[in-house]
């Protein structure tokens, strides 16, 4: 036992001695484990913008970190551990869509013992977000500079009259063009450009057309608006020509000719309103720009009535629907600014036409409320700028406004302000007459309501038999009196006339619901009642203050083809009550 106590002892004794030897022989400027520096990550990366990290290094010595780029700095910081250090790396925005780097190099007595590589995102889209402001009213183009990582698309902001021609992505520019402003006041927009989740807005303003105006011109133009309507003692619609979609002989009229307007006044009428179509006439591109060969066209028709000496309402009908049908959906600024582009043009190619030429803003706009109403007001007050501003003749001229919807109640009811002129006593209003509907406009039952074929005090002893209901009380001849007078106390009462533009009753009833002499029956007591409302609106409107255009498409009362009268009894119900005198 003793002799292997002795044994292990001595072997530890060596064992120790041989340790202390190897520690004492260490040299004296070796680090300890604490002083070694530890780099915990050698990539850090950014966004485009602006932005911040911090970075932190294990060690107990003195380092130091610098940056080899001077958008990225690094910036010591307190830390309350010994054992790291702390730092701030920071980088400035890259206002490239190139991707950069910078190299972070750790010292330790001047010593590089580590390197950290930053890398900083591009952004997606770079927009020189300088205005453009005041480009001139001639056509002209002009560039921004854009820098794009890939692609990147272009919003106009709805201004049909800019065009993006151009994105060179290699040179960094976007070219637009602009089309030559012919309106009477300035135009802008703002150009959004979007890529990669990025936007800019640019915004972008042309001057008001420099052309020289004319000044205001009264010759020829001496008749305020009610002296004016005065004249006109009985008015009919050109209906379904110039504004049919497809063309002027798209819906079955026959291309308007001179002798068509003699026949007219021949047969007694003096006005004729000239429904219009001018979106599909427009030159291609962005520009609002009316074909010169449809605006000529338009003043060969409008001059055959005023050469006859008759007078002419001229309209931007229906037309697609592109401003009366949106009115529901509140004002839009680029429907407007098509609408003053339009009246510019139709303004300036009929500016010296003399009082025989009336112009009307629209046809039947869709109004069904206040909030409409004010969207209307709007529309109808850059109609009547748009045309005061071409100057001349049109300083002067008759303009016409439309009721909510053309209708009776609802322009009673709505149109509580009217829009405003810089010339007192030349603006008229506008409804339409189809009351009621059951009868005017319906060949067919509806879910809604049943066609009817009587009309008339004279003519409800019609209903009997197969034809049992078909008489609709409420609504003949006092009911239109009482509507007629609405509008007497709401414009003419207070200095402007009203236009009936459109009044009739439809011609494709179909008396067959009974026997052959049932029909035959119905069939006069029909026709008595087209007449009776006809001459009922004509006699009504006028001893009201109110001029009445009979709503004619071909066919309807007058063969334009044959030039020959085709209802005889309304032809002549409707010119007797033309006799009828216009309230003082």
């Amino acid at each position: 036992m003793t002799d292997f106590m002795n044994t292990y002892v001595m072997k530890f004794f060596v064992a120790a001695l041989a340790a202390v030897s190897i520690l004492a022989c260490k040299p004296a400027d070796v680090d300890n484990a604490d002083d070694k520096v530890s780099i915990g990550k050698t990539d850090i990366s950014f966004s485009a913008a602006e932005g911040k990290q911090e970075l932190f290094i294990h060690t107990t010595t003195q380092i130091e970190v610098i940056s080899s780029q001077s958008w990225c700095t690094v910036t010591p910081e307190a830390y309350a551990s010994d054992k790291a250090k702390r730092f701030s790396v920071k980088v400035s925005e890259n206002v490239s869509v190139a991707q950069r780097t910078a190299e972070l190099t750790v010292l330790k007595a001047s010593e590089n013992v580590g390197n950290i590589t930053v890398t900083q995102k591009g952004h997606s889209l770079i927009v020189d977000t300088g205005d453009v402001k005041n480009l001139p009213s001639e056509e002209c183009t002009f560039y921004i500079n854009v820098q794009a990582a890939d692609d990147y698309t272009v919003s106009l902001g709805g201004a049909s009259w800019l065009e993006l021609r151009e994105k060179n992505l290699k040179e960094c520019t976007a070219l637009f063009a602009v089309t030559e402003n012919v309106q009477m006041f300035p135009r802008e927009t703002y150009v959004t450009f979007t890529a990669g989740g990025e936007s800019y807005k640019v915004y972008v303003s042309q001057k008001a057309s420099e052309k020289e105006v004319p000044a205001p011109d009264m010759t020829g133009m001496e008749s305020d608006a009610k002296t004016l309507m005065k004249k006109m003692t009985l008015g009919i619609n050109l209906g379904n020509t110039l504004e049919a979609i497809g063309g002027e002989t798209a819906w079955g009229a026959p291309k308007t000719t001179e002798d068509i307007i003699k026949y007219f006044k021949e047969l007694g009428f003096n006005a004729v309103r000239i429904p219009c179509s001018w979106d599909q006439h427009l030159e291609s591109g962005n520009g609002h720009i009316v074909k010169e060969s449809w605006m000529n066209r338009v003043k060969e028709v409008v001059g055959y009535v005023v050469d006859n000496d008759m007078y002419a309402v001229l309209n931007i009908h229906w037309d697609g629907g592109w401003l009366e049908n949106d009115i529901p959906n509140g004002y839009d600024k680029a429907v407007d600014e098509k609408q003053a582009a339009i009246w510019t043009q139709i303004a300036t190619a009929f500016r010296d036409y003399d009082e025989h030429l009336v112009f009307a803003g629209t046809n039947e706009p869709n109004v069904e409320n206040a909030a409409q109403m004010e969207t209307l007001l709007r529309y109808e007050q850059t109609f009547i700028d748009a045309v005061r501003a071409t100057g001349g003749k049109n300083a002067y001229r008759v303009l016409v406004f439309q009721g909510p919807s053309t209708d009776v109640d609802k322009t009673d009811n709505l149109m509580n302000k009217l829009p405003k002129d810089n010339v007192e006593g030349r603006l008229a209003a506008e409804v339409h007459y189809y009351t009621p509907w059951q009868f005017c406009g319906m060949n067919q039952d509806e879910s809604w309501g049943k066609m009817m074929f009587f009309w008339g005090d004279d003519q409800k002893d019609y209903a009997v038999g197969a034809y049992e209901g078909k008489w609709l009380s409420g609504f003949n001849e006092d009911y239109v009196a009482g509507q007629m007078a609405k509008m007497k106390k709401k414009f003419w009462d207070k200095g402007i006339p009203v236009i009936i533009g459109e009044y009739s009753v439809c011609t494709t009833k179909n008396c067959n619901l009974g026997t052959a002499e049932e029909n035959a029956k119905a069939y006069e007591g029909y026709m008595k009642s087209r007449a009776a409302f006809n001459a009922c609106v004509v006699r009504e409107a006028k001893s009201n203050g109110c001029v009445p255009f009979y709503w004619h498409c071909e066919g309807d009362l007058i063969d334009r083809k044959a030039l020959k009268v085709t209802e005889q009894t309304t032809y002549e119900a409707i010119v007797e009550a033309g006799t009828t005198q216009y309230p003082d």
